[in-house]
């Protein structure tokens, strides 16, 4: 893991006494760039259950940090990172690990925010189960501490229907050690040094990045010229809907969902 960056910013070194001052309990880290229409829903359905949400925003031309501020928790910290990062896709990899433009330095800076012994890396767009939290948290007491688990993708205004692919993975919880970073992979970054542990089968939470409004913000860290790649146009028929979603929502969604008629 790089503590330091090779732009020499020294403010933006990564403090490597994060591992020192750690305490019990389960941090989110939470990533976000202009997503004001998910991350009220996104923090109310976790913010029951995680000790502390440290969000942290790149640069966002929405309103992502008032909806934010206005749930007035002491259990959410807001960092800026003032760094966008060099895009997803074919050649994220010739982006250097130890940039603050790269993915993997924003968040192994983003960890390092974290104060807690074990960490959830959550997205603003993603949406927990209303069982998740309890699940999670029973098993920690039982002593695990790396759990997997992925989601479900929801595509439409009406927030009805099922991508033709629909299985969304994440890191899930795992602790943080020393062996615990992230890198730059070939197609975006790739976390290190969490092993593997329980994996909960059930599809944990609801992900809405192609139910976003508008789209645009869905795509916008895409590289100019995407059109052209086939890695994009692929990702882009993830918002293609395959049938009606006939799965559970969470509580924090299920206003917002429109019914369809039979």
């Amino acid at each position: 893991m790089h503590f330091t960056n090779r732009e020499g910013l020294g403010e933006w070194n990564i403090p490597e006494d994060h591992l020192q001052r750690r305490k019990l309990g389960l941090s989110a880290m939470v990533r976000l760039k202009d997503e004001e229409t998910w991350i009220g829903p996104c923090l109310e359905s976790i913010l029951p259950w995680f000790d502390e949400v440290v969000c942290v925003l790149q640069p966002c031309s929405d309103r992502t940090e008032q909806v934010i501020r206005s749930f007035n928790s002491h259990k959410i910290v807001i960092h800026h990172y003032p760094f966008d990062s060099f895009p997803m896709g074919p050649g994220h990899d010739s982006c250097p690990s130890d940039s603050v433009y790269s993915s993997a330095y924003y968040y192994n800076w983003s960890l390092a925010q974290t104060t807690r012994a074990t960490v959830c890396k959550w997205d603003g767009d993603m949406v927990a189960m209303d069982w998740l939290g309890a699940r999670i948290r029973g098993l920690m007491a039982a002593g695990v501490h790396r759990i997997t688990f992925h989601g479900t993708d929801i595509v439409g205004d009406e927030l009805r229907w099922v991508s033709r692919t629909p299985k969304c993975p994440t890191d899930g919880v795992y602790p943080v050690t020393p062996e615990t970073y992230y890198e730059q992979g070939p197609l975006s970054q790739e976390i290190r040094g969490i092993g593997t542990g329980h994996t909960i089968a059930r599809s944990a939470f609801l992900h809405f990045k192609w139910a976003r409004k508008p789209m645009a913000s869905a795509i916008k860290q895409w590289p100019e010229g995407w059109e052209a790649i086939p890695h994009f146009r692929k990702m882009l028929k993830k918002r293609d809907a395959a049938r009606l979603y006939s799965g559970e929502y969470p509580s924090a969604v299920l206003p917002l969902v429109t019914l369809v008629p039979a």
